[in-house]
């Protein structure tokens, strides 16, 4: 009797969900990428300058330009389909500033070189999985640090004497994705995702009113099983 408890036990174990190794292989993939940036809103939207003299700009309008974008994203296993993974991505994107001066002054436009980083940090949930097929559906959610820099802020904007702050905000991020497993080792991955966070610049004379920023990316790239 005592050893067909033990025996019976010792089959429950086996067989309850999530005991198994198959069930409980920790994973780890990185996935090298590339894409493209493509900002949604402008970083400074027709505003007043503030404290505008005689000879400055009315209103000002800075938009930063869609481009081509590239990174890594390495992922590792929390429980079933649920992953954690780190990121980081680069874009090369110009800026460009737009003004309304008081006549008879022209109205201006200037280009300048730009980059926008992201340094972040994301929940990625496997939502469907296809029977019988490598492929997968996914959702993510997340916080990344969002840096503005490059030429253009370095020159002041063409307008203004000193040099503009792209600077770096925390932004949410929200997103889907797909996968499709060619083997054990490699597969493919696409996502798309939203950074969203908020942008404000001074300048010499006061402050811009913040804008609310919508960057999306997206990427597509080899997925390596390590």
């Amino acid at each position: 009797m005592r050893t067909t408890l033990i025996s019976a036990a010792l089959l429950l174990l086996l067989a309850w969900p999530g005991s198994s190794a198959a069930q409980d292989e920790k994973l780890t993939t990185i996935t090298p990428f590339a894409g493209f940036y493509l900002a949604m809103s402008d970083l400074v939207d027709n505003q007043r300058v503030p404290s505008a003299g005689p000879i400055d700009p009315d209103n000002v309008t800075i938009t930063q330009q869609s481009g081509l974008a590239f990174g890594v994203r390495v992922s590792r296993t929390l429980s079933g389909r649920l992953w954690l993974e780190a990121e980081f991505q680069y874009a090369i994107s110009d800026v460009k500033i737009s003004a309304t001066r008081r006549e008879p002054l022209p109205q201006d436009t200037w280009k300048g070189g730009g980059r926008v980083m992201t340094l972040g940090a994301n929940v990625l949930w496997e939502a469907y999985r296809a029977p019988f097929t490598p492929f997968g559906i996914h959702l993510v959610g997340g916080l990344a640090a969002v840096n503005r820099s490059g030429e253009f802020f370095d020159e002041g904007g063409f307008f203004f004497d000193e040099k503009l702050d792209g600077g770096t905000a925390i932004a949410a991020v929200a997103g889907l994705g797909a996968r499709y497993g060619f083997s054990g080792r490699f597969g493919v991955r696409l996502d798309v995702r939203d950074y969203i966070s908020s942008y404000s610049q001074s300048v010499p004379s006061g402050d811009f009113d913040a804008v609310l920023q919508n960057d999306i990316w997206i990427t597509g790239g080899v997925e390596i099983t390590l």
